[in-house]
């Protein structure tokens, strides 16, 4: 229900926003803020929901460790750092939609337990009642449960997916706090499948990059997204790197009413995200398999005089800046224009010398 105005909603998202980007360390206090919440609960709740079926669309695309999600008659979801509920909110709309689909295998029923972790007693609140209202939609028996503990005071990971958004890149502040959380992550991400989803700044993303290595350092566990392998991130080598999502989706109309009043000319949804699963699953459920001539597109078009490059991670673990002349256009690498930023291609055959010739296929992998 809307109760405050679009301009003053507009300054508190842009105030919140603000302490995210460039004013970090009073957030863990200021966020706490009436004004913030407001912001929130009614612009933050929406914007930030979509992002969590967009993660795990493509993670279910990579391994049936998500996709099975949809089949089980009772899914355990540990949401930690849950804010006002955009996350959790978030996957019970992306399992409708995954029901929607009407999988052969789908339940008739569905249990979702929900147990979220979260220390404001005002967010928690909020929270309580966007999962109210999303469980009225969805069609599914939930529960939820509420615990104000930090995140190491959770022990018990029985679940069949952990998710946090926006709720690590305070911990990865510094070595110490950079190795506690680490070992952190690592019980969660051995315990069950889980997605970290995280800004889409550089600061936060090259964090959150950093966190995807030592992860997968310490053994135990498997990157089924956005990446291609299990080798190092390719785009820590350069300071000036960094991979986040920019994915286009329909904003709720108040959403783009105050995209327009707070100047946000780009009204894709931006984030960075984490999606692993445990060894023990990857042995149930690997990953399926791609073909070595498969890569992503990290960014939009690149164009300049007589050619159009971008930036692609490939399937071997190269980073590549890879180019198409326009004198060499052709049906057949065309793909490599239109195909939407964050998509996986192939391109037959891998270019030795990274740019794509005439005679070159460049297929869509996913959409």
């Amino acid at each position: 229900m809307r109760s405050t105005s679009d301009t003053t909603l507009a300054e508190s998202v842009t105030r919140l926003s603000d302490l995210y980007t460039s004013q970090r360390i009073g957030l863990v206090h200021a966020q706490a803020h009436a004004s913030h919440l407001a912001a929130k609960c009614e612009f933050f709740l929406a914007a930030d929901a979509p992002k969590v079926a967009l993660a795990l669309d493509e993670c279910a695309a990579r391994t049936r460790a998500f996709g099975r999600l949809a089949t089980l008659e009772t899914i355990r979801v540990i949401d930690f750092g849950a804010g006002v509920g955009a996350t959790s909110v978030g996957f019970l709309a992306w399992l409708t939609s995954m029901h929607g689909r009407a999988p052969q295998d789908a339940p008739k029923r569905v249990r979702v337990e929900i147990h979220a972790i979260e220390l404001g007693v005002a967010a928690a609140k909020v929270l309580e009642r966007s999962v109210a209202a999303a469980a009225s939609h969805c069609g599914f028996d939930v529960t939820l449960t509420v615990t104000a503990d930090d995140f190491h005071s959770t022990t018990a990971l029985d679940a069949d997916l952990i998710l946090s958004q926006t709720a690590l890149n305070e911990l990865l502040d510094g070595s110490e706090h950079a190795a506690e959380t680490v070992a952190l992550v690592h019980r969660w991400a051995s315990a069950a499948p889980m997605l970290l989803i995280e800004p889409a700044l550089k600061t936060t993303t090259r964090a959150l990059m950093q966190l995807r290595d030592a992860l997968l350092l310490r053994g135990g566990m498997q990157v089924v997204a956005p990446c291609l392998h299990q080798a190092q991130c390719p785009m820590l080598a350069r300071e000036g790197d960094w991979c986040h999502e920019a994915r286009r989706i329909k904003h709720t109309p108040r959403v783009e009413a105050l995209n327009r009043i707070v100047g946000r000319r780009d009204e894709r949804a931006l984030f960075s995200y984490l999606a692993t699963m445990p060894n023990s699953c990857a042995q149930e459920f690997p990953l399926f398999e791609l073909a070595p001539t498969a890569v992503r597109l990290c960014t939009d078009k690149l164009g300049s005089r007589g050619k159009t490059e971008r930036l692609v991670c490939r399937a071997d673990g190269e980073m590549r800046m890879m180019r198409l002349l326009d004198r060499e256009v052709r049906t057949g690498n065309q793909a490599f224009l239109d195909t939407p930023r964050g998509d996986i291609v192939s391109v037959e055959p891998m270019p030795i010398n990274d740019r794509i010739t005439p005679e070159a296929a460049v297929g869509r992998l996913s959409s």
